[in-house]
Formats: C-alpha cells, sequence, structure tokens
C-alpha cells in the first residue's frame, strides 16, 4: 500500500480562494463559520491531505498533525493529488476545551442515531455528530462538506479520530457521492467476490486471514463499498488493518508472524496489516457472487445453509444503515435490494476446524458460477 505523503498547505489568511466557494451563498453559512473559526486555531501552516477513494476525492484541512497522521494512515491506500478539485472537504480541529462557538446542535433537530455517546441529527441539509461531549462535526449533504472539532484529550488513539471524529459524516456525504459502506468483509477468487456481513464477534476476521492464507484477495475485512455499475452492484476495496482477538491469535498459528501489532485497548483486540503476511493480496474491486451471515458455531466441521433473499436483505439492512439518512436511504435501499438479486445468499456455521472453510467457500462460489451459467442471468 501506498503511504499517502502529508502535505502543509502555505498559511493564508480566511479569505482564500478555496474558501471563497465555501462562504458563498450556495454554501451553509453554518459550515462556513466553523471553518473560519477552526482556522483560527491554526499556529503556522494547516495540515492538509487528498485521497481519492475509487473516483470519490476528499481533501481534508485540521489543526493537529496527530489528526493529519491518523487520516493519512486510515486511506493509506487511496492517495489523491491536491491539484484535483475534491467532491469532499472535510476541516476537523482539535482544542482544548470545546464550547457553544464550535457546533451546537440545534433543539429542533431531529435524532437519527444513537449510539450512547456518538448521536447524530439532522435538519435540512445539515447533520450533526455528537460525541459525548467533546466532539462534534456538522455536514453540509448538499454541498458536501463538513467541520467539526474536539477536545485533544478525547483523541487518545488513532481509532478514535478516525472511527469517531472523521468516518461517520464523511461516510455519509460518500453515499451523497455514490457509494455506499456495508459492514461487511469481502473476498475475492476468480474475479468473483464473497461478502461476509455480520455483527462483531461473528468470526469475519477469522474467516478473512483464514481465506487469504488459501489464496483469496482481500477487498476488506470489515468495509466494503457498493454501488451500481452497468446494472450490477460493484464491492469496492477499503483495506483498513484487520483486528483480531488473543483468540484468532492462537487460532491461526500465522499470525505469530506478525511484527507490527497495533493494540486497541478499547476494543480488547490488535490490528495488522494483512500484507505484512501475504504481499498483494489486496484487490480493487469485484462482482459480489455471494452474500454468507456468518456465525460461530460449537461444532468441529464448518457448514453452509441457503437462504432467501427476502431474508438476506432483511439483514443486510442492518448492516448496510450505519444511520438512516433521509437523504440517500431510497438510493440505499435499492443499492442492497439489487445486491440481494444478484448473489447467493447463505447462513455460514463456522467450526472449530477452519482449514475446511476454503473448501466450503469454493464449493459456494461454484454452485453460484453454475447457477447463473444454466439461467444465463441472474435471477430475480
Amino acid at each position: 500500500m501506498i503511504l499517502l505523503h502529508l502535505v502543509r498547505l502555505a498559511s493564508r489568511p480566511t479569505a482564500t480562494p478555496e474558501h471563497d466557494a465555501l462562504i458563498s451563498d450556495n454554501d451553509s453559512s453554518a459550515i462556513a463559520e466553523l471553518v473560519r473559526r477552526g482556522q483560527q486555531t491554526i499556529n503556522g501552516s494547516p495540515e492538509a491531505g487528498a485521497f481519492n477513494l475509487h473516483g470519490v476525492r476528499t481533501r481534508t484541512e485540521t489543526n493537529s498533525q496527530e489528526v493529519a497522521r491518523a487520516l493519512v494512515e486510515f486511506m493509506r491506500a487511496f492517495p489523491g493529488s491536491d491539484e484535483d478539485e475534491p467532491d469532499i472537504r472535510v476541516h476537523l480541529f482539535t482544542v482544548d476545551t470545546l464550547d457553544e462557538t464550535m457546533g451546537t446542535v440545534p433543539s429542533d433537530a431531529v435524532m437519527l442515531y444513537d449510539w450512547g455517546k456518538v448521536r447524530i441529527y439532522h435538519k435540512g441539509p445539515l447533520r450533526y455528530l455528537e460525541v459525548d461531549t467533546r466532539a462534534r462535526v456538522v455536514a453540509d449533504v448538499e454541498q458536501r462538506v463538513l467541520a467539526g472539532f474536539a477536545e485533544k484529550e478525547l483523541l487518545q488513539s488513532d481509532w478514535l479520530v478516525t472511527n469517531l471524529f472523521f468516518y461517520p459524516l464523511w461516510g455519509q456525504l460518500l453515499k451523497e457521492s455514490g457509494l455506499f459502506p456495508l459492514h461487511a468483509a469481502g473476498l475475492v477468487k476468480d474475479g468473483r467476490s464473497c461478502l461476509f456481513l455480520g455483527r462483531s464477534g461473528s468470526g469475519k476476521s477469522t474467516l478473512t486471514v483464514q481465506l487469504v492464507k488459501s489464496g483469496y484477495g482481500l477487498l476488506s475485512d470489515d468495509t466494503v463499498f457498493l454501488r451500481e455499475k452497468d446494472g450490477m452492484v460493484e464491492a469496492l476495496s477499503f483495506p483498513e488493518e484487520i483486528n483480531v482477538t488473543e483468540q484468532t491469535v492462537r487460532l491461526i498459528p500465522e499470525l505469530s508472524r506478525v511484527q507490527n501489532f497495533t493494540v486497541n485497548e478499547l476494543r480488547d483486540k490488535s490490528s495488522f496489516s494483512i500484507e505484512e503476511l501475504y504481499p498483494d493480496c489486496v484487490v480493487d474491486s469485484s462482482l459480489p457472487a455471494l452474500m454468507v451471515f456468518p456465525e460461530i458455531a460449537e461444532v468441529e466441521t464448518t457448514t453452509s445453509a441457503p437462504m432467501s433473499r427476502t431474508e438476506a436483505l432483511a439483514l443486510a439492512m442492518r448492516y448496510g444503515y450505519f444511520f438512516l439518512d433521509p437523504s440517500t436511504t431510497g438510493r440505499h435501499f435499492e443499492i442492497l435490494s439489487l445486491l440481494a438479486r444478484q448473489t447467493s445468499c447463505y447462513h455460514l456455521y463456522s467450526g472449530s476446524n477452519q482449514e475446511d472453510l476454503g473448501q466450503v467457500i469454493d464449493g459456494l462460489l461454484t454452485a453460484s458460477l453454475e447457477r447463473d451459467q444454466s439461467s444465463g442471468e441472474r435471477k430475480e
């Protein structure tokens, strides 16, 4: 993977060509004011990065070297160019103490998502993210720009920076740009992919490592992006580091060769780059042939059972909607419906003997290919 080189932009006053567009009548005055407020916290030159995720260009600006470094590592597979006009603009600033000038949620905003200390609201084209009482982010889904502030003490790990401060509203702006996230692992063989959808603890990471070990290519261990292309759903890579428990490390002897584990105490897991063990295993995109819902079974042998597309779609909605946003819900449902019609769908009961896993998935892919060839087209 290519590490994106951080570009330090020259120090500039508020009124610059880049931000002239931001504060025009076509953009949210609330976002523009937050950007101006954040730029006042910059001491010297801001830290900036450019990324290109499958054709959707994002440009970031921050006053924090730690935030910039975390974003670069998170997006290391998707370097972009500062010369390209961004589709999404991201402005994230750290402060010692959050105050009411930094993106207060309106009292009449409607809650979209409540995950304990993480809440998302909407009012008109604006989306509001609160993390505890120590971070706020505001996004305009029409102009595809976001700005946020977080207290420095909150961001004690890269995971907190990327998954709580950056990703939630950036992910919504990606939906506005035609990329729809799915909480799934994606593995590829002979150009056809299998998507494993499941909650944390369902065994996706163990499946990922075992299948890459047996020769499968990797789209992602945790999140794939979906988009429609020529009437089909295409699955796109997002190769984050793989998170594994101590049990998984003990189960897969090859993991003892990993030299660069990062401990995530918040999740009781350690993460590593799969390419440390299997270079060049990442695949950029693939057409999904299988949608599989794994669960760990108290048996030795891994087995599978077919499921209806209706059941698969109902379950996929749990993992496809990070939150139900009114601006993209309809289109997101259409993408997931098309995915369910396009794929063969199965329950997978993972046994303790992981050595037969590759054979099981190989068999499901072969059966799916034979079905497609016999029908001449994917059945409704």
